[in-house]
């Protein structure tokens, strides 16, 4: 493991290197190079260095329902990262085990920072009118014809969302990247499946149209996609 200290130390050098006076930008060159050498510092791992994650806390427990996996790929599209979930058990302070998790958000660190700021929000805004349009059910329908309407509506509800951000693409060096950095920390990662719902029936039409309209309601403050486009830039892999 190359420390810490070491690959900041290159990255000045590297930063120097790119300076008008030439004498100053050949040694900081050399500097970086040797510290390379002596490291065993690759390109990679240089790249690899601006790679980050960002967590967002979940309720959903061991696993996630598929409206929110969804949610989590829309993000993923409109700002060049991948993520994953995880979950954890753990004895609340009455004894129980309580079961946890969170999305991870990777990318080039400023990149991960904002989709991970954008999914808390717009997770919000889904669970927030969810629930409103649960509240609208017929307190005589059973219980799971309710959870199949209410995952219905969230499921066009990202659907609708879709249209408040801009698609990012992820060029295969970033994949490539983005795939090494989550081999390296968390080695063979299992694919997740998503908790969906049993089939829609002719009724729960109504559910999938209010979830759409509810979602192309959704807003993202009015800076975000303004400063994603910033970070992406500065973040670029070339």
């Amino acid at each position: 493991m190359i420390p810490d200290r070491v690959m900041r130390k290159i990255e000045r050098c590297l930063a120097l290197s790119k300076s008008a006076n030439s004498h100053e930008a050949g040694i900081a060159l050399r500097q970086a190079q040797a510290l390379m050498a002596q490291y065993g510092v690759r390109q990679e791992d240089l790249a690899l260095s601006d790679f980050d994650e960002a967590c967002v806390l979940s309720r959903s427990g061991i696993t996630p329902p598929r409206y929110l996996e969804y949610l989590a790929q829309l993000i993923n599209r409109s700002f060049g990262t991948v993520s994953l979930y995880s979950a954890r058990r753990d004895w609340s302070s009455s004894g129980r085990l309580k079961a946890s998790g969170c999305y991870k958000f990777v990318g080039p660190r400023d990149a991960c920072r904002v989709a991970g700021y954008a999914y808390e929000v717009l997770q919000r805004q889904l669970l927030r009118d969810r629930r409103a349009f649960m509240n609208t059910l017929s307190t005589r329908l059973k219980r799971e014809t309710k959870r199949r309407r209410g995952d219905a509506f969230a499921e066009a509800w990202v659907a609708g969302a879709q249209q408040i951000v801009t698609p990012v693409a992820m060029t295969p060096d970033r994949q490539a990247l983005a795939e090494r950095y989550l081999e390296r920390r968390y080695g063979n990662l299992q694919v997740l499946e998503a908790r969906g719902h049993q089939p829609l029936k002719r009724h729960d039409q109504r559910a999938v149209t209010a979830g759409y309209r509810a979602g192309s309601a959704a807003r993202l403050s009015a800076g975000v996609d303004a400063t994603h486009r910033e970070a992406l830039t500065q973040g670029s892999i070339q």
